[in-house]
């Protein structure tokens, strides 16, 4: 539902000129015993970098080297795109239209 609707403005948006990003984000916590998968706001504790700060959150599981490194480069992604208008061009290239390789994924 929120995946086509996404894809459709960043169709537009890049249609009409405009540099623009898409991301995906894709993780799933380790272990997920209830079969969560990658849930709504999960990115949140990724974007502000602040994984450790929820050891018991199912929807996180456990906080590995990995999740560390995952909240690391998407803050720093963001972070760049927030204070530039654009991300690390090695971490993040310009959305194609209709061109779902241009869509960045966080796993």
């Amino acid at each position: 539902m929120f995946r086509d609707s996404t894809l459709a403005i960043g169709d537009h948006h890049a249609a009409a000129g405009n540099s623009t990003y898409v991301y995906q984000f894709d993780y799933t916590p380790v272990p997920d015993p209830a079969h969560l998968g990658a849930t709504h706001c999960v990115e949140l504790p990724f974007f502000f970098n602040a994984v450790d700060d929820y050891p018991d959150s199912p929807m996180l599981g456990e906080t590995t080297s990995a999740t560390r490194s995952l909240a690391h480069t998407f803050s720093q992604a963001v972070a760049a795109f927030v204070a530039t208008g654009q991300p690390a061009a090695d971490q993040w290239h310009p959305y194609e239209p209709a061109d779902p390789a241009t869509v960045r994924h966080f796993a």
